[in-house]
């Protein structure tokens, strides 16, 4: 029964965990060190605060417990776009909530800041469609000073473009790391990533040639002194960006000096000004999600050696942070880590549990226990939004399923590390000094076996009989003490006779007699 208390605390500590991210998730900052000013003014335009209560009652997914966080109702949300964010999924789905988050309360305008050399192509491409595409709020990029490859993309889904005095904007061409791709594959890329950045970009009122131009070596284009012949990628600076041909930018509206100066221009100089970046206790959960395969093996190791020694100890102490760290950083990761799982998953522990302490032999709470365990842990890594984007372009589509990979590698990490961890353990933890001590040593009682000293501590030898199947492990009687026991060879049936061959501190090992 330890086991069961021990378990349950995970949902404690898991509140605990959560209650201190909601008091510093999405940190937002004002902007009086930057020079930005920052004054407070009536609240939203009534049609925002409208769709802001509308969508206030909407169910959160991965349901923790409501957000007590300011709302962005009527403030310009700063996005920072740097050289890491395009490039590391927790950042990637860190920066797609934001702006869903923002939408949905009705922010004034969303401002990216990008200093970015690009990212990830595919998720750079759903960002665009997904959310650019489809938000209601104003979108502005200030290319500050680069917009580079996944960058120049997501400048092309906004509104509107400024640009520094000195910037970059362009070269978006597939590439991909390691092995290069073949024809084929590379024409069936570009051929998906230009037709959804194309359509876009037109619907942002920006040149979808220029894009083509920027992402696709073999479009050549040319407009005033710009030529870009088959063999070269579009990339334009400051000056050529703002441009104006027929009284229109080429692609920028214009220079803009710092962000103080795209709010004048943009008119949003009196608005509250708020940046949107990962609290730290959120930096330090995208770490631990990253290594949820590595908490699993540990969370379960824990366990077993929590199950070997007598007490709450080391093990049930290893168990419990190793499994609330993985839900916590999951759930921050943005991925569907919530109550639900938490609680399926603490059910699932309780019901292997009663297996092995309560009925053993039963098999039915076993079964039933160890598919939720494991079924809660894989969801528990899963994204949530490549359930919407799924939804949307059809889970018969290329790289529809990509995203149960690092869940499954995960998972498989976990459970086949946490078998060879208890195997070390069962063969090296009882000659350790540190855990000698601790594990349950056997000590010697009357029984039909007289060959066993008593300062040895063993119970080798000794008969008794199998009161439940061990299956192979089970209960057995050794002249009046119950003793969990397991078998050499397998299955043995209740009522037989049985004498323990070994034991290791950690197991009893029996034979039939």
């Amino acid at each position: 029964m330890k086991t069961i208390i021990s378990f349950c605390w995970v949902n404690v500590m898991i509140f605990l965990m959560v209650g201190a991210i909601q008091a510093q998730n999405y940190t937002s900052v004002q902007l009086q060190d930057s020079g930005l000013r920052v004054e407070k003014t009536e609240e939203v335009p009534v049609n925002k605060s409208q769709r802001a209560d509308e969508d206030a009652n909407k169910a959160n997914k991965r349901v923790f417990g409501k957000s007590s966080e300011d709302s962005y109702a009527g403030k310009v949300v700063v996005i920072k776009v740097g050289m890491e964010e395009l490039s590391s999924v927790p950042r990637y789905k860190f920066i797609r909530r934001t702006v869903r988050r923002a939408d949905d309360e009705g922010a004034m305008a969303i401002i990216f800041d990008l200093n970015t050399p690009g990212g990830f192509a595919w998720e750079t491409s759903e960002f665009l469609m997904q959310d650019l595409a489809k938000i209601k709020t104003r979108t502005i990029a200030y290319v500050n000073p680069n917009a580079v490859s996944a960058g120049a993309i997501v400048a092309l889904g906004t509104d509107v473009i400024y640009m520094a005095p000195a910037s970059a904007i362009g070269a978006a061409g597939v590439v991909t790391q390691g092995q290069e791709m073949g024809k084929m594959e590379r024409a069936k890329a570009e051929s998906y990533l230009v037709a959804a950045v194309r359509g876009v970009a037109k619907k942002k009122g920006h040149d979808p040639d220029l894009a083509s131009a920027m992402m696709k070596m073999e479009f050549i284009y040319e407009k005033g002194d710009i030529y870009i012949d088959e063999e070269n990628l579009l990339t334009l600076n400051a000056e050529q960006a703002t441009m104006e041909f027929d009284g229109q930018p080429l692609l920028a509206k214009s220079i803009a000096y710092d962000l103080d100066d795209v709010l004048e221009k943009e008119q949003l100089g009196e608005r509250v000004i708020v940046v949107a970046e990962p609290s730290g206790m959120e930096k330090f959960a995208f770490l631990a999600a990253g290594f949820s395969g590595i908490l699993i093996l540990v969370g379960i190791g824990g366990a077993y050696l929590e199950m070997k020694t007598p007490g709450f100890g080391i093990g049930g102490a290893i168990s419990l942070v190793a499994f609330s760290l993985f839900f916590f950083g999951n759930y921050a990761a943005g991925n569907m880590a919530g109550y639900g799982l938490m609680l399926l998953f603490v059910l699932g522990v309780i019901l292997i549990a009663v297996e092995l302490f309560i009925f053993p032999g039963i098999l039915v709470p076993g079964v039933l226990g160890a598919v939720l365990v494991i079924g809660t842990l894989f969801m528990a890594m899963v994204d949530d939004l490549a359930f919407d984007d799924n939804g949307v372009r059809g889970w018969d589509s290329d790289q529809a399923w990509d995203f149960i990979m690092r869940p499954a590698i995960n998972l498989a990490v976990g459970l086949l590390g946490s078998v060879a961890l208890s195997l070390l353990m069962m063969r090296y933890l009882p000659d350790v000094p540190l855990f000698n001590k601790m594990v349950m040593k056997g000590s010697l009682d009357s029984g039909n076996s007289s060959n066993i000293t008593e300062s040895e501590g063993a119970r080798i030898g000794l008969q008794g009989s199998a009161i439940t199947d061990l299956r192979p492990v089970g209960k057995g009687d050794f002249d009046g003490k119950l003793l969990e026991i397991t078998a050499v060879k397998g299955f043995v049936s209740a009522g037989t006779e049985v004498k323990i061959t070994s034991e290791d501190g950690l197991r009893i090992l029996v034979e039939e007699v």
